[in-house]
């Protein structure tokens, strides 16, 4: 399998729409591992997926996506690093199994990642697990032999 594909102004525009705001954010990346970041016009650039990302959804004024309670906005704030350090760093068919059991753990009682609410990890950790899962389902396709036939719909 590919090397998992790096967020980037793509990821965050597409938050942008789903949240609602206007366009017009720059987005850029930096670095060797092309780290997003967010020029702003009242003041230093942010950077880093997770602190762009919350400042968005406090921009779009949507604050429950970040958690209600004080124990919510650590599970969303623990899937966010999640989605960063492992999903983002998976490399190999490994890990990508190890992080598809995990989450499949986790979602077993579960509706979202921070339980029954809807959150930013959720939407952050669907942009990031997208690529690998229509990965898998092209290669069923392939396997069943049938080619060409790979229709998703969001």
């Amino acid at each position: 399998m590919a090397a998992a594909a790096r967020p980037g102004p793509e990821e965050l525009a597409l938050l942008e729409k789903l949240l609602g705001l206007p366009k017009g954010n720059k987005y850029g990346v930096q670095g060797e591992r092309k780290v997003p970041v967010l020029q702003t016009n009242n003041g230093p650039g942010l950077t880093g997926l997770i602190t762009i990302a919350a400042h968005l959804v406090k921009q779009a004024k949507k604050d429950q996506l970040l958690g209600s309670t004080a124990e919510e906005k650590a599970v969303v704030q623990q899937w966010l690093e999640y989605r960063v350090t492992q999903v983002d760093g998976c490399s190999s068919k490994e890990d990508t199994r190890i992080i598809l059991k995990n989450l499949n753990i986790h979602l077993e009682d579960k509706v979202y990642l921070a339980g029954n609410i809807f959150t930013l990890a959720d939407v952050l950790m669907y942009y990031g697990l997208h690529h690998v899962m229509l990965w898998i389902c092209q290669k069923k396709c392939i396997l069943c032999g049938v080619q060409n036939a790979l229709v998703y719909e969001m």
